[in-house]
């Protein structure tokens, strides 16, 4: 099983525990997070309770090393991994882009419009070489080395940098 799969599964046992630990409810607390009648409450100078007590036995570990990352240990970038004589990057302007243009005979985006750019809100222009549009993955592919993708065979690694639900 894969150290991702593992951790993602940790952390969820831990916080279904510290959830159960705590005594937590729905409703417990109101809309704007003003606290109901009845409902507990940490007052000053009390026991620090059974909430404190779950985290501080949970294991804190710290960053793996990135011993033997190299970028290209997941492909060569923006590969064509769907088969559509595309590579993913253009697969990516193509399905975020608005007026896409692409160079004559290929797949190859040009220019567009990001209509409502994710951070701004704003309109940015796509300019091949030019751009202020970038792709990045979701997931660092050096993060992902460290947390367990180091271990993978070469085509997960490859599928993991060129999935396109992973690159904004």
């Amino acid at each position: 099983m894969d150290a991702l799969v593992i951790s993602g599964r940790r952390t969820a046992v831990a916080a279904a525990a510290l959830f159960a630990v705590t005594a937590c409810s729905p409703g417990v607390l109101g809309g704007g997070g003003e606290e109901k009648a009845g409902a507990p409450s940490a007052s000053a100078g009390g026991e620090a309770g059974p909430a404190l007590e779950a985290v501080e036995a949970l294991e804190v570990k710290g960053r793996a090393p990135r011993t033997g990352y190299e970028r290209d240990r997941f492909g060569s970038p923006w590969a064509d991994v769907d088969g559509n004589s595309c590579g993913t990057r253009d697969d990516i302007l193509e399905r975020d882009l608005e007026n896409v243009r692409y160079r004559d005979g290929d797949c190859v985006v040009v220019s567009g419009t990001l209509a409502d750019d994710p951070y701004t809100g704003q309109s940015v222009e796509f300019e091949k070489g030019r751009s202020e549009v970038d792709i990045d993955h979701l997931v660092a592919l050096s993060d992902a080395w460290q947390k367990g993708a180091g271990q993978w065979k070469p085509s997960k690694r490859i599928a993991l940098a060129n999935d396109l639900m992973l690159a904004v």
